[in-house]
């Protein structure tokens, strides 16, 4: 049987242009802050909160709405289909968001993170991460600088 996730991650942005990364415990990577969206929760709702638990940081989604009346949702950056057991099993529909930080006092949840940090570009790509995050990042920071 497969499995289909739906979740949001926030490629989060500080004033200096920098990225919010997380050392994930699990994993034991490098990854923007992110989870699993709640049933009836909007995915926009979930990254804020996400971003926020995980890391202390308040944030809000970058705004590139369309301006279809009368209620849209801001759309996200890209989404991603990603493989988590590798056979295809079970997969996360991964919505990524561009996020502006409005708070920037890091406060990590020890429960599943064990490093934070603001990085730069070059910074990311010495990080230990998957392919996909450092190409998501990559093209986010060109679009976002």
């Amino acid at each position: 049987m497969i499995k289909n996730h739906f979740t949001a991650t926030g490629i989060v942005f500080n004033p200096q242009k920098e990225v919010l990364m997380i050392y994930h415990k699990k994993l034991k990577v490098w990854l923007p802050p992110g989870g699993h969206i709640d049933e009836n929760e909007l995915p926009c709702a979930a990254v804020v909160r996400e971003i926020f638990e995980e890391t202390g940081i308040k944030a809000e989604v970058i705004p590139n709405k369309k301006g279809i009346d009368p209620i849209e949702l801001d759309m996200p950056f890209t989404i991603l289909l990603e493989d988590i057991e590798g056979n295809g099993t079970h997969n996360h529909i991964d919505l990524v968001y561009l996020c502006r930080a409005l708070t920037t006092n890091l406060n990590p949840q020890e429960a599943e993170v064990s490093g934070i940090g603001w990085f730069s570009h070059e910074q990311i790509m010495k990080l230990e991460t998957f392919d996909n995050v450092l190409q998501t990042i990559t093209k986010a920071m060109e679009l976002y600088a």
